[in-house]
Order: structure tokens, then sequence, then C-alpha cells
């Protein structure tokens, strides 16, 4: 073992302060040196030193109440910083995670009039029971989730499968989703069928491929 890592495993073991450890670190460093300097090896030294616990309790059964306080108090503000420090990067993590929403009208990626007009096409697809031409729209990652039988599934268990015939789109809500460093562009809107009206919820990448879909 070398003087220094002998004297980094004491300063581990002493209940003081901070500045005080740094003191015994120094001194105890200079002796070990100093012997060695005057021909002594360092084995020799460090043996008749004793094992790094057994000398940081000799300094530790001498500290004074308040050194053992003040060294105790040194050491929670330290973890509370880390706590702190800690909490605040996952604090950044999260939010950088978090979708920050913006108009639609203000995207350098998506175009408003694209995105109405692809998600008027799915919808059309969805409605005319044309699961496989909605897929075809999706993202890799999509696919894994829903196809052509998923699809049809669920639209039979909605409170009413038949929708019936087209009428008409509502007014389109769009609007352009950052998370991390990806954009989405999310379209809604309600459909009025002969038979019901539905919601729909689409999600599209920056290819504008489907990379969400969801309806009510």
């Amino acid at each position: 073992m070398t003087a220094e890592k002998y004297v980094k495993e004491v300063a581990k073991l002493l209940k003081c302060r901070a500045s005080k450890k740094k003191e015994i670190k120094d001194r105890l460093l200079a002796d070990i040196h100093s012997a060695v300097a005057s021909g002594e090896k360092l084995e020799d030294v460090l043996a008749k030193m004793g094992i790094p616990w057994d000398y940081a309790n000799r300094y530790n059964d001498n500290f004074d109440k308040a050194e053992q306080t003040a060294a105790k108090r040194e050491k929670t503000t330290k973890i509370w910083g880390i706590v702190i420090a800690v909490l605040v990067i996952a604090g950044v993590l999260i939010y950088w995670n978090m979708p920050k929403w913006s108009d639609i009208s203000e995207s350098t990626v998506f175009s408003e009039e694209t995105v109405q007009k692809t998600a008027q096409e799915i919808i059309t697809l969805y409605g005319n029971d044309d699961y496989e031409g909605v897929v075809a729209y999706m993202t890799d990652d999509m696919k894994k989730v829903l196809n052509a039988p998923t699809l049809q599934l669920s639209k039979s268990q909605l409170a009413t499968a038949d929708f019936g015939d087209f009428q008409s789109f509502g007014q389109f809500y769009i609007s352009e989703a950052k998370q991390g460093s990806k954009r989405f562009a999310m379209v809604q809107v309600s459909v009025s069928y002969t038979k019901t009206s539905i919601t729909y919820t689409l999600t599209f990448d920056e290819e504008m491929k489907l990379a969400g879909f969801y309806i009510k």
C-alpha cells in the first residue's frame, strides 16, 4: 500500500469536518514521508501505525463533541445537496421529456394543410372498413401494436359498430408537440355519420407516418 492510499483510507474513517480531515491528512502524509526519508521502510512505518481503521479511531476517540456535531451537520448538508441536485436533474429530464405544445401554424416541420388532408384520408379509410389501408399509413412501431384485425375489433366493440354513411367532418384541432428532440402533429376531430358521431385523435411523426390512433 502506498502512503497516499493509506492516508486516504484513514481520512474516509475520520468523523470530523472536511477542513479538519485535510489538516490530519497533510500532517500524516508528511510524517510518513519524513520517516521514509530518514531511512525507514514504508511497509515498516505503516505496520507501526496499524490498520487505517485503528489509526482513524485514535483521532475519533479524541474529537470533542463540538467537532463531532459539526461533522454530522456538514455530512447532512452534503447529503441534502446531493439529493437536491438529483431532484433538479430529474426535474429537468422530466420537463425535457414532457410534450411541449404549440400551434401548428408556427411549425417548421408540419404543414397544417397536409396534416388535415392525411387525417381525413385515414379517417375515411377507417369509416369504410379499409383497415389495411389505415395500417399502410402507420409507423413500424405502430404496426407492432395495431393491425387490421385489431382495428376491426376496436370498431366492433364501440357502442355503435355500424357508423352508417359519412356526413361531415367537424372542426379540426391541430397542434404540434415537441417531446425531447422529436416533434409530432396531433389532430382531433369529431366526425358525423348517419348513425353516430365519432371523435378521432391521430398523431403523426415528422415523416407524416401515423404514430397514434384513438377513437371514442
